[in-house]
């Protein structure tokens, strides 16, 4: 599961970018913080080489 992201971390991700962003920009930006650590989260994990659709036709739950 994860952690939603703090304020600090936040503020320290984006200084640490060099971004430089208004109030509305980093609140509409932290509002999909979450779901891009999800994505990230996802695709980490090994996968088999069938899992490359663009390279198959077929593939069993197994090979993702």
């Amino acid at each position: 599961m994860l952690i939603p992201i703090t304020d600090e971390a936040f503020e320290y991700l984006i200084a640490r970018a060099g971004l430089s962003l208004s109030d509305a920009e980093k609140a509409e930006l932290k509002t999909v913080c979450d779901g891009i650590a999800a994505m990230a989260e996802r695709v980490r994990k090994p996968r088999g080489r069938m899992a490359e659709p663009a390279l198959t036709y077929g593939f069993t739950q197994e090979d993702l």
